[in-house]
């Protein structure tokens, strides 16, 4: 049972107990139906996207003795959302940019509840039923349909992305000593399969994540789990260190191909990254006209208004009303919400680092583990795709989610818990009650 939930109530009632795991258990239902609902798009989601969003801001208020002394912790998250609202009385479209903060803002209050109702294993198992089921799927109709790309997601970027996040947390399941045999299994049999799909998605960002981060995931299951200051794991991890910049001290000098080209060709790519450089060369020079402010959310994509956008464009064979990116979030948010949305955006992303690494480093059960390999996968993919502006994306979702739960882990055991009852034993029957056995008034 979660101890979040436990916490609420101080006796040890039976009715009160059942309760409890009764609304437990309709909260980890809602947040599996979140993910499969954030994980894959389709017809009419919005049907069951919104009212999820509903039911979350209204609990958020409703449980406000947990959630708001959780976001004031959590307070460095909530610049960028609110910095967006300050761009609405310069951004060039108001209303579209009043509408995205207000989205990303929803989002975070999503991410407090979250942490501040179910526990990290809790977490990741709803992630992993949710993601498993939805991978499963797309396997079966990729078969049926010999288009494995498309089955289920609408690119294959998506696909590989999102079969990222499966990888990771069905090979954290696998790996997971508190979880049971039968969740291992099933972590056993999925992992093999979101590979296989990452495999299929022809996506170069996405294979090198997997490789990456499927060792970082092995690796923190091994030095990290239970706590990295022991001696035996410092000395395993110097020496791992101590043995891969050796290997590269030998190699790296004396090697004369180009290795970044040569891993890129293989995935049928170029220096250029599919043309991202060329992009980001276009944001500069947005950038340059408006470096600190930026020109609202909404406000630079408008084929119609900017010369530059129908170059842009023309050049990546665009129709006019298709929806295009800078493919790098740090530039998509340079441009709308200036240099200073970008400072306030690394102020969040820092203190997500410290929180997560800390959790990590210290008290690392493989829950913790895997939400280091969501901090990382999340920082390489903003390099590629502009998710960070995005409402509602469950990559970015459980970046700050782990810092949440690693701070409402350390705030649930600093509150003192009162003295439980305990019922009287046929041995106390003649004697007087003790203060510690009456329930507290």
């Amino acid at each position: 049972m979660s101890r979040s939930i436990e916490g609420l109530f101080s006796h040890g009632d039976p009715d009160d107990r059942r309760l409890v795991l009764r609304v437990d258990r309709i909260e980890f239902v809602l947040f599996t139906l979140w993910v499969g609902v954030t994980f894959v798009q389709f017809d009419n989601d919005e049907l069951l996207l919104y009212p999820l969003a509903l039911y979350y801001a209204v609990m958020a208020w409703q449980k406000r003795d947990r959630t708001v002394p959780l976001a004031l912790r959590a307070w460095p998250i909530m610049l960028f959302p609110l910095w967006c609202y300050l761009t609405v009385f310069w951004a060039i479209m108001p209303i579209e940019a009043a509408k995205g903060a207000t989205y990303l803002l929803l989002t975070n209050v999503i991410c407090v509840y979250i942490a501040a109702t179910l526990d990290a294993r809790r977490i990741l198992y709803a992630v992993f039923l949710a993601t498993g089921a939805i991978g499963l799927l797309n396997l079966v109709l990729g078969i049926a349909t010999g288009n494995m790309l498309t089955a289920v997601f609408v690119h294959k970027n998506i696909l590989g992305s999102n079969m990222v996040v499966l990888w990771l947390v069905s090979l954290a399941v696998l790996l997971d000593t508190g979880s049971g045999w039968r969740l291992r299994l099933a972590g056993a049999g999925l992992a093999p399969i979101a590979l296989y799909l990452v495999a299929h998605s022809n996506s170069a960002t996405a294979m090198l994540l997997a490789i990456a981060l499927g060792a970082i995931c092995i690796s923190g299951a091994l030095i990290l789990r239970g706590g990295l200051l022991r001696a035996s794991r410092i000395a395993l991890l110097c020496a791992t260190i101590a043995t891969a910049s050796g290997i590269a001290s030998q190699v790296v000098p004396v090697y004369q191909g180009d290795l970044a080209g040569e891993v890129l060709s293989k995935f049928g790519k170029d220096k250029t990254l599919t043309g991202r450089t060329l992009l980001w060369h276009y944001a500069e020079e947005q950038i340059e006209e408006q470096p600190m402010l930026g020109v609202g959310m909404g406000g630079f994509w408008r084929y119609q208004a900017s010369p530059l956008v129908r170059r842009i464009y023309e050049e990546f064979h665009k129709g006019p009303y298709a929806q295009f990116q800078f493919h790098n979030s740090y530039y998509e948010i340079a441009v709308h919400q200036g240099l200073v949305g970008v400072g306030f955006l690394l102020a969040g992303i820092a203190w997500v680092t410290v929180w997560i690494w800390r959790r990590a480093l210290v008290s690392a059960a493989m829950p913790q583990v895997f939400f280091l390999c969501i901090w990382a996968a999340t920082l390489v993919r903003g390099l590629t795709e502009s998710d960070f502006m995005r409402p509602f994306v469950l990559l970015q979702m459980l970046f700050w989610i782990g810092a949440l739960t690693a701070i409402a882990a350390r705030m649930r055991s600093q509150t003192p818990r009162p003295p439980v009852s305990r019922p009287l034993r046929l041995a106390d029957r003649g004697r007087p009650i003790r203060p510690v056995d009456r329930l507290p008034s």
